[in-house]
């Protein structure tokens, strides 16, 4: 198999935890912390700290394995059980995004067109990108992860003539509960997501450094706050709260000398770019689970990604028809599945992985001593 580049790796993480801040964490967070909101990212950068190193661990566990050889590794055939549990629980993660991205899509630009119709534009090069397979939308990822930073450092600088700090104040008036709520949320939505990642074994990456993804995983972050910090500071709490889609709105007051306003419908091509590689990661993460799981020949991963895409579908009509409905549902019963799928679980599979290895490796060490011999 060719591997892909750790810069290529990088860019995919990236998009993985930066997604979920349009329609999710954004006004959720400014719900919950108000004017602290931004100290939410800046707590989560701390507690995600521990799914991060759970992250790395299983990622060092074993070159050649991934997630679902790990599990097998661990568990024998009770792993089965618990991949079709990841499986589950992936699947519907992907399908509350995907859901959040036709939502956004129709309310913000196509509000004629049926959702149908804006989902299955999505879905047909979700299809192309399965099947063109890792190599392809890595590096599609990487380029695109290029253009969005540029786009990150134009919408900043754009911004800095609209911030007021006034709107700031009072600061740290938020409850340590409240805090601790939001930056929970961010680590849920932006930090556990890296968990779809481990779908690809460290065989497959090329010049793997912990130090680089670390590194990523602290400007994601870091991107995650300032477009907190710009939201509030631009527009306020109350204002904020007002808009469905705070972050979007954020965009009309972009500046740069005399170029003002009209600018949103392309530089929001940012989000739309991290959903669509976030919903790729995870269906990625889906069909490489099912093939490993149920020992699939590899002629039927068309037929598996296919499957899996038209379910995405057919599904998306019953999902979250108002955003009301999902933020409801994403303050509660899917953030905890989110931590019971990407963190408590996989904590789970490699404490058993590690202490298997462990006691393999005492006894291949009590079978090659001396004494055993005799």
């Amino acid at each position: 198999m060719k591997k892909i580049s750790s810069l290529e790796y990088n860019s995919l993480a990236w998009f993985t935890m930066r997604a979920s801040l349009v329609g999710i964490t954004m006004t959720m967070v400014i719900t919950v912390a108000k004017q602290d909101s931004w100290l939410c990212g800046v707590l989560g950068i701390i507690i995600g700290a521990i799914p991060v190193a759970v992250f790395i661990a299983l990622r060092n566990f074993n070159d050649n394995m991934n997630i679902s050889q790990i599990t097998e590794y661990a568990f024998g055939k009770f792993g089965k059980i618990i991949s079709i549990i990841l499986i589950i629980g992936a699947f519907i993660f992907v399908q509350t995004i995907f859901s959040d991205l036709v939502y956004f899509i129709r309310s913000q630009f196509l509000y004629k067109t049926s959702s149908i119709i804006i989902a299955i534009v999505f879905i047909i090069p979700l299809i192309y990108g399965l099947l063109k397979g890792l190599n392809t939308f890595a590096k599609t990822s990487l380029i695109l992860f290029y253009v969005i930073i540029f786009t990150i450092l134009f919408i900043t600088f754009g911004l800095l003539g609209g911030i007021n700090l006034d709107n700031l104040k009072p600061m740290f008036t938020a409850k340590p509960t409240s805090l601790l709520y939001g930056s929970i949320m961010v680590v849920g939505y932006n930090v556990l997501p890296l968990f779809l990642l481990l779908a690809i074994p460290k065989c497959r990456i090329e010049n793997y450094k912990i130090g680089k993804s670390v590194l990523f995983y602290i400007l994601a972050i870091l991107a995650v706050i300032n477009a907190v910090f710009l939201t509030i500071s631009v527009y306020g709490v109350n204002l904020s709260l007002l808009f469905e889609y705070p972050e979007f709105q954020l965009l009309k007051k972009v500046a740069i000398g005399e170029v003002i306003g009209k600018l949103e419908s392309i530089l929001s091509m940012e989000w739309i770019v991290a959903f669509f590689i976030l919903i790729l990661v995870g269906l990625y993460f889906i069909t490489t689970m099912i093939k490993e799981t149920f020992k699939l020949k590899e002629k039927t991963n068309k037929g598996v990604i296919v499957a899996v895409c038209l379910l995405l579908l057919i599904i998306n009509p019953y999902i979250f028809t108002m955003n009301g409905e999902a933020n409801d549902a994403l303050k509660g019963p899917i953030l905890i599945m989110v931590y019971i799928i990407f963190f408590f679980i996989p904590l789970f599979i490699l404490a058993a992985a590690c202490i298997k290895a462990f006691l393999q490796s005492k006894w291949r060490r009590k079978q090659s001593s001396p004494q055993s011999k005799l």
